[in-house]
């Protein structure tokens, strides 16, 4: 049986402009967790969830290679992959219930993020502030353990017809090498179908020392999206004198 349109999922990759309330949900995490240490955002999309994190006094990078555009031109597709998730959200009433306005209730957030992170982008492009890196997993341009937290959300797990498991292991790793502890949300691809591969993922992240563990979630974008993966490299060795 073929599936209905309302199960099929977004299809191409979109820039996500999910609020930093929305990640703080998704990840788990208390305004207290961003500021252990230096965070990165990968793939950062159109969130303003680092300029929340630089609000609050600590430092994060976000990292997408969308980002290799002028201002100008993110906008452009930035304006267009809204309007996709608006026409796909408006076929999904069940799992995305319309506000007043007839739209997915949570599009006026994500507007809001939207406008926020771009007039941090301009900020970046004007001043060079390195806040926003253009780069695609699985290669960092950053040091080993770099980030004490690395957030990955609508990316991998979410789009399994466009990265194969030889991807998200190197994704995984690469994450790993540059952040001690790593949560990547969510765990299904768009249509709610679980993510096939995660248990032989797993297995080879823990063989590598890798502490891996599921964090129980309520999405305020999704409720399907019920888990998150929380990722903890081992400790550095010490140095020896």
């Amino acid at each position: 049986m073929r599936p209905t349109t309302s199960e099929l999922p977004i299809g191409a990759i979109i820039i996500s402009a999910r609020s930093a309330d929305d990640c703080l949900a998704h990840f788990s995490l208390a305004e207290a967790d961003l500021l252990r240490g230096p965070v990165l955002d990968c793939p950062g999309g159109a969130s303003d969830f680092a300029v929340r994190v630089r609000a609050l006094g600590g430092r994060a990078v976000s990292v997408d290679p969308a980002y290799d555009v002028p201002p100008e031109r993110f906008a452009e597709r930035l304006r267009a992959d809204l309007e996709r998730v608006r026409a796909w959200t408006s076929t999904r009433p069940d799992r995305f219930p319309q506000g007043p306005d007839g739209r997915w209730h949570r599009l006026p957030s994500w507007e809001h993020a939207a406008e926020t992170f771009m007039a941090d982008y301009r900020r970046d492009r004007d001043e060079a502030t390195g806040h926003y890196v253009s780069a695609l997993l699985p290669s960092l341009p950053f040091a080993d353990r770099t980030f004490a937290l690395a957030t990955s959300g609508f990316l991998l797990f979410t789009y399994p017809d466009h990265f194969d498991p030889a991807f998200h292991l190197g994704a995984l790793r690469e994450l790993l090498r540059v952040a001690d502890e790593v949560r990547v949300h969510p765990l299904n691809d768009s249509a709610r179908s679980p993510y096939p591969h995660i248990a032989p993922l797993l297995e080879a992240l823990r063989a590598d020392g890798v502490h891996a563990d599921m964090l129980a979630v309520e999405s305020p974008t999704d409720r399907g999206d019920t888990h998150t993966l929380r990722l903890r490299r081992p400790a550095a060795p010490a140095d020896c004198t």
